[in-house]
């Protein structure tokens, strides 16, 4: 099952994103819309985290800036004319890179996608000189997460389980609500440290 946290225009009633986090930490985010103040406006788009009519629901929430818009989008083509289209997120956070190669305070850049899609473009976006505030990020799709293990301090992908295989040190970790910024991922706790492969049952449990 997919949902969608914010929406440009779709709204699910499996979510509500006014709802308060389960931790400070677990980020909240809002529907897509222009920020006028800006010049510059690059708007990152996860194709497959899309439900059917968001993409031309996004573009109508730009058509204000549409002759300063330029859009990425990572997989599939969308009905959005003039994007530049590409395969996966490596090529995609390389065609933001280069975007935002000399980016001023004008510049404004929008993500919308899966948790670990949107986080990767916020941190080129800030590795780029951008600040917070011209960073907007909407949660679509998948609940799959990025797990930062905080045994080792590598990340394991795409997990949806509440327990998952460290791919650093092998450790089971449990996955936690909390969320760092900065490294764009959810921390993981050995769940056995105390007795070693008392591990409870593993459940999907972010589809």
């Amino acid at each position: 099952m997919n949902t969608t946290t914010c929406d440009a225009g779709h709204r699910s009633e499996l979510n509500d994103r006014t709802a308060p986090p389960s931790m400070r930490s677990r980020p909240t985010y809002s529907s897509l819309s222009p920020d006028t103040a800006g010049a510059e406006h690059l708007l990152v788009i996860e194709a497959d985290a899309l439900q059917p009519g968001q993409a031309s629901a996004l573009s109508k929430s730009f058509t204000s800036v549409a002759e300063a818009l330029r859009t990425v989008v990572s997989g599939s083509e969308l009905p959005l004319p003039g994007a530049n289209v590409q395969p996966d997120l490596a090529a995609t956070l390389l065609a933001v890179k280069a975007r935002l190669s000399g980016a001023t305070m004008q510049q404004r850049v929008y993500a919308i996608g899966s948790e670990p899609f949107i986080w990767s473009i916020h941190t080129a976006a800030i590795d780029a000189g951008l600040d917070e505030k011209q960073i907007r990020l909407c949660h679509s799709g998948s609940l799959k997460r990025r797990v930062w293990c905080t045994h080792c301090h590598e990340t394991t992908e795409n997990v949806t389980t509440n327990i998952v295989a460290c791919t650093g040190c092998g450790r089971r970790l449990l996955v936690r609500d909390h969320f760092s910024r900065r490294l764009g991922a959810f921390m993981g706790v050995q769940i056995d440290a105390e007795v070693p492969g008392d591990v409870p049952a593993i459940e999907e449990v972010f589809p």
